[in-house]
């Protein structure tokens, strides 16, 4: 223990010995943590709306006043022609446009249901699929006020755990999980990569350390460096982005450092397995990228095929994004997460052990 504990010290001097090194580690995770804060967002505002109102009845008026109104919408002035609409959209200067029909204004108050067009620009699929349902739901609430008012159903909606659809309460806690998982691999994929670069691999191979105890150092160091990252990016979030903590500190603190432990034994293994810098990098990048398209960050893993829902079990951000929004949101306790860090320790387990094996390999057949 008391070799581990010198060379743990020796790490961590390494990491952080100089000042470059040091804003390196701490500057721009806190920096991604403040711009995807508010950049990376499911939520949709200011899209620019054209309406071409063929009807311009006080009817169509009305309607449009929904829209005037709405913090989603920026209403471009009326179009004069279906001309003008195709030329806004295919310049981008519209993003969706609503088309009243000349009958509109009969047909509401007519047995024929009320006719309207909405043209997207489905060149930006998912920003065209949440507008075009913004703009569905704000007619549905026009013609529930103006049709059969003495049978209109009044639908009262309430969301748990996140009452006024803040999405930064999801995202934020979620992003930070991504910096904290890049930045600890990163620093254990370069570990021993940048042994071999520096030519003292061989130095480090024939001392008496053990294998375990070179690579819990390195990994255990870079862990230390994530926790304190972690810990700056929580103060952040409560602070600055203000997002609810529901649950236990400590049982976030514990899942994050489980966490760690993950992305730590996974970075390794990718370091052993490298045979320098470069490879390291790549191959931490080429891990990074189906990670975060398999997190549910983006996509709900609940609509991937099974095979891939089964592949996302090793894949420690799906965890993360799953449980760090549980400890805000939810309030869950240790029994609700309790399969989380199974598998989050079963990950940092079974990477370490290969890094591990094959690292010790290599240090005899060296």
């Amino acid at each position: 223990m008391h070799r581990l504990w010198i060379l743990l010290k020796k790490e961590l001097l390494q990491l952080v010995k100089s000042p470059k090194m040091r804003m390196t580690l701490f500057f721009p995770p806190i920096m991604q943590l403040l711009v995807l804060g508010y950049a990376a967002t499911l939520e949709l505002k200011h899209v620019d709306l054209g309406i071409l109102d063929f009807s311009n009845s006080a009817e169509s008026r009305a309607l449009i006043a929904e829209f005037t109104g709405s913090p989603t919408f920026n209403v471009h002035p009326a179009l004069g022609s279906e001309e003008e609409l195709r030329r806004l959209i295919e310049t981008r200067k519209i993003q969706i446009a609503l088309v009243i029909p000349n009958s509109f204004a009969l047909s509401v108050h007519g047995k024929d249901q009320p006719d309207v067009q909405i043209i997207a620009d489905g060149r930006s699929t998912n920003s065209a699929g949440l507008a075009t349902a913004y703009v569905q739901n704000m007619i549905t609430d026009y013609r529930q006020s103006l049709l059969q008012k003495d049978k209109k159903i009044h639908i009262t909606s309430r969301a748990w755990y996140n009452p006024n659809y803040q999405a930064r309460y999801f995202m934020v806690p979620a992003v930070l999980a991504m910096i904290a998982l890049i930045d600890v691999m990163l620093i254990n994929a370069l570990a021993l990569s940048k042994e071999r670069e520096e030519g003292t691999f061989d130095q480090l191979r024939l001392t008496p350390l053990s294998s375990f105890e070179i690579l819990a150092a390195k990994g255990i160091s870079s862990v230390l460096i994530g926790v304190c990252q972690l810990t700056v990016g929580l103060l952040v979030i409560h602070f600055w982005f203000q997002v609810p903590m529901r649950s236990s500190f400590l049982l976030l603190a514990a899942l994050l450092t489980s966490f760690l432990f993950a992305a730590m034994g996974l970075g390794l293994l990718i370091s052993v397995l490298s045979r320098n810098l470069q490879q390291a990098i790549l191959a931490t990048f080429g891990v990074i990228l189906p990670f975060s398209m398999l997190s549910g960050l983006s996509t709900p893993v609940e609509s991937m095929p099974d095979s891939f829902q089964l592949i996302t079990l090793i894949n420690p951000l799906r965890h993360g994004v799953n449980g760090i929004p549980q400890c805000y949101l939810e309030g869950a306790t240790f029994n609700d997460l309790l399969y989380t860090f199974i598998f989050l320790w079963a990950i940092a387990t079974g990477a370490f052990a290969l890094a591990w094996y094959f690292f010790r390999g290599q240090r005899q057949c060296g």
